[in-house]
């Protein structure tokens, strides 16, 4: 015990008084640690987190890491009628609490929901809320699927207190009627009225939801909704002042880019839809400057911090040969779901790699559709997305290199049939045999990535990974950059890397003095 709160210590790099004897605070910390990045494997993580679990119980109760008591009479009567597997792996650890603290079936209520909670949060899991998580969503399963289970309904934590959205039922019929029509325009409905450029589903989503926020907000602050009679109502220069100035006060007075969109949205109603004249439109754009933030050139510095790691040659072989590393993984696996969705992860960052895509595109990767072989030989790959599907309009053409054709090959050969069901096609598919959504595909690939390399790397920092890396290589090269990751024009490739190849650009001149230092004048 005393050697594993030592290598704890030594992994956050602390001191121990420093640290919290709290398995719930100390937790948060653990899951900072990526103990393949620090040469450790993973049994070897787990035996430390389990005899840390154990000294961390010597101050006080702490909920274990797996609960291997009997289940009682009662639970084990139901877990012996429950066929799903999944049901019994999201609700294992509920039953042996309860069967434990002797609480039967016919005993649960929603205080004893409220103790396993607790009790999950007190324990040094990795992710407790996502425990309990799964245990809820199994819960209200087997209330359909597991004869003589618990009636008892698990309560749904409530929403977020600040959320005042109201449903489009609560408003006029006629503003309900004005949103859906310019909504329609924005999507094409009909071709001879419809924008220039229609919209994607998920933007207009967005617009939706902006304009509820809006007509929200200014009942929040006292209108009566049967005023809002359509989108007229919404721009008119005061009712924009009164719905932002309630937004402002939620996010203590700062501008930001939601704002910035909010009012966007607004004004190019105003504009396009209602007609408002030029003194509203005027009031309407200074608004919006009002509440967007500031823009810098270059690279946010978030992003830049997430970048900084790969200044050091190590942390970019250690990205680059992930995808290897986890095929051999898989290769030492038992052949199985696990293994083919190791290397599925494995071919997810591989395109990412060579083919800098955004998220939306690399998750609806279609085998059929966006995987061609223009020769004869199966070592000819593209992969190529229609400028429809892409979102700046750029018809994008990715020839695969042969590493990762050779990759891909053994995936779809022996991997993927073990995922996908008869007739899918989707590289990256689910159990229904669709695409994965982009959200899960791209929590796995940040997770695959923290665990076996310690570095913060989510799907879109591929793209920027790779403009740095080309210009690390060759300064100047913008028009590389803006080829491979599809940019409309050059100026958007240079607003977004400006100073990111200034550290190589010195590099390089160093060279060249030390060149010049070590005999290289001209005579």
């Amino acid at each position: 015990m005393a050697s594993a709160i030592r290598t704890v210590v030594r992994l956050l790099e602390s001191a121990p008084e420093r640290l919290p004897a709290s398995p719930r605070l100390l937790n948060r910390r653990l899951n900072e640690i990526a103990p393949a990045a620090k040469g450790m494997t993973p049994a070897r993580w787990a035996n430390i987190r389990s005899l840390l679990r154990a000294s961390l119980a010597l101050l006080g109760p702490s909920a274990p890491g797996r609960h291997l008591n009997a289940l009682s009479p009662g639970w084990q009567h139901l877990w012996d009628s429950m066929e799903a597997r999944a049901l019994k792996i999201g609700l294992s650890r509920l039953m042996r609490f309860y069967s434990a603290a002797g609480i039967e079936p016919e005993a649960v209520t929603a205080e004893t929901f409220d103790r396993f909670a607790e009790d999950l949060r007190n324990g040094i899991l990795k992710d407790p809320e996502g425990a309990l998580r799964s245990a809820r969503y199994a819960w209200r399963r087997a209330c359909d699927e597991v004869p003589g289970w618990p009636s008892v309904v698990w309560p749904v934590p409530p929403r977020r207190a600040d959320h005042f959205s109201l449903p489009w039922t609560a408003f006029s019929e006629s503003l309900r009627q004005d949103v859906e029509g310019w909504l329609a325009h924005l999507r094409g409905d009909d071709l001879l009225t419809a924008a220039p450029r229609p919209l994607r589903p998920e933007s207009l989503r967005n617009i939706e939801r902006r304009l509820r926020a809006v007509s929200s907000a200014l009942v929040l602050r006292g209108r009566d909704p049967a005023t809002l009679r359509g989108l007229a109502d919404l721009v008119e220069p005061a009712a924009v002042q009164e719905a932002l100035r309630l937004h402002l006060e939620r996010t203590g007075n700062k501008p930001g880019p939601g704002l910035a969109q909010l009012a966007t949205t607004l004004l190019a109603i105003a504009r396009h839809h209602v007609g408002a004249p030029a003194e509203v439109l005027r009031k309407l754009e200074a608004l919006k400057q009002r509440v967007s933030p500031t823009r810098h050139r270059g690279m946010v510095e978030r992003n830049r911090a997430r970048l900084r790691p790969f200044d050091e040659p190590a942390a970019v072989r250690a990205l680059l040969s992930l995808p290897q590393r986890l095929l051999v993984q898989a290769e030492a696996m038992p052949s199985g779901e696990r293994a083919a969705l190791t290397v599925q992860t494995a071919l997810a960052v591989e395109l990412l790699l060579v083919a800098p895509i955004r998220i939306k595109n690399l998750a609806g990767i279609d085998i059929e559709t966006h995987l061609t072989r223009p020769g004869r030989s199966r070592n000819s790959v593209v992969l190529s997305f229609e400028r429809e599907e892409v979102k700046n309009r750029q018809t994008l053409d990715y020839p695969l290199p042969e590493t990762t054709v050779r990759l891909l090959e053994r995936y779809l050969a022996e991997f993927r049939p073990l995922l996908a069901p008869t007739g899918s096609t989707a590289l990256f598919p689910r159990r229904d045999g669709r695409s994965k959504g982009r959200a899960a595909l791209g929590v796995r690939i940040s997770q695959t990535i923290f665990k076996h390399t310690g570095l913060r790397m989510h799907p879109h920092l591929f793209r920027h990974f790779a403009a740095k890396m080309q210009l690390e290589a060759e300064p100047g090269s913008h028009e590389v950059v803006r080829r491979v990751l599809g940019h409309h024009s050059l100026e958007t490739t240079i607003a977004a890397y400006t100073g990111t190849e200034t550290a190589a650009a010195v590099r390089h001149y160093d060279r060249t003095i030390e060149r010049l230092r070590n005999g290289g004048l001209p005579r």
